[in-house]
């Protein structure tokens, strides 16, 4: 059975994406890895080929300057990587995520199993999203994502590359993408960076979200503490990929959860995520991925290192 595993990215060097260490954390699991690499001037198209595995396969893209909304430029961008994926499952990491070496055997089985499965068009981790350092967790909710996907099933990535629907024939009308819970944690890093970074990075997401207007940055320190609510940080004291060592070791800030200056009040779209997720799996058994959703199929995995699961 062949694996692909598919990324995007543009311009890593200057936003500190850790894209090398997340390909390197998938790459044992699959026998391809495509990389859309979008127009950048900072070195990044050298920084993947560095990596020096005949399995990286690098597609050259360019981002359309005209795609300033909604962050839609992000799922086209997803699927100029998709598109060329030849495998019966394509692992998909963001350029900031990462897969624990220890659940790759997991995810092969689960895999193995539903590859001929045609109720199942992917596969869900749970992201864990870090925040500061790479202690400090952030999760206002259960954070159930598709992140392994048949691409020979008319797959699409929609909205700002966070959620896939399916589209037969791609036909305009989609439907929902079935999908299982493997119990497995997807690491993602989505807030670790130095102060010069955190700038750069912020600068350049604005330009892809210009409907909601340009928004006045706040300082480094005072961005963790108005950002992110202190009843949805967490410590994890266990281990991540082999392929970040030295970059966790090379990290020298540590975000304070127990600052007096952290906030500590939910805001109301917090607390409305919560109530929609809880509406979205207890009710209608489905959950929000972006701009689509997925529907959990009642199917029953194998024991891996997230332990027997049976969905309903």
């Amino acid at each position: 059975m062949k694996v692909s595993g598919f990324t995007f990215v543009r311009n890593a060097v200057r936003h500190q994406f850790p894209v090398i260490e997340c390909i390197r954390s998938v790459l044992p699991m699959v026998d391809e890895f495509v990389v859309a690499v979008g127009d950048s001037d900072d070195g990044t198209e050298d920084l993947i080929r560095s990596i020096g595995d005949p399995r990286i396969f690098v597609v050259p893209s360019r981002w359309n300057p005209n795609l300033k909304t909604g962050g839609f430029v992000l799922a086209q961008q997803t699927n100029v990587a998709l598109f060329s994926c030849t495998g019966v499952w394509a692992v998909y990491i963001q350029a900031d995520e990462a897969i624990h070496e220890r659940d790759h055997a997991h995810l092969r089985k689960v895999m193995e199993q539903y590859a001929d499965d045609d109720r199942v068009d992917s596969l869900s981790l749970h992201r864990m999203n870090f925040v500061g350092d790479y202690r400090t967790v952030y999760n206002p909710a259960d954070d159930l994502c598709v992140r392994i996907v048949k691409p020979h099933r008319f797959v699409l990535s929609r909205g700002d590359a966070a959620g896939f629907t399916v589209h037969p024939k791609f036909k305009e009308r989609g439907r929902r993408i079935t999908t299982i819970d493997t119990g497995t944690p997807i690491f993602h890093y989505m807030d670790i960076r130095t102060p010069e970074g955190f700038l750069a990075k912020n600068s350049a997401s604005q330009l892809l979200w210009q409907e909601h207007g340009s928004r006045s940055m706040p300082s480094f320190d005072e961005h963790f503490q108005a950002t992110y609510a202190r009843p949805f940080l967490k410590r994890y004291e266990g281990s991540h990929a082999a392929p970040l060592s030295a970059r966790i070791a090379a990290h020298g800030y540590a975000f304070d959860i127990d600052s007096p200056k952290v906030r500590s009040k939910l805001s109301r779209g917090e607390r409305k995520q919560i109530f929609k997720e809880f509406l979205a799996r207890r009710v209608h058994r489905s959950f929000r991925v972006g701009a689509g959703s997925a529907r959990l199929v009642g199917v029953e995995l194998p024991t891996g290192e997230g332990g027997p699961l049976t969905l309903v």
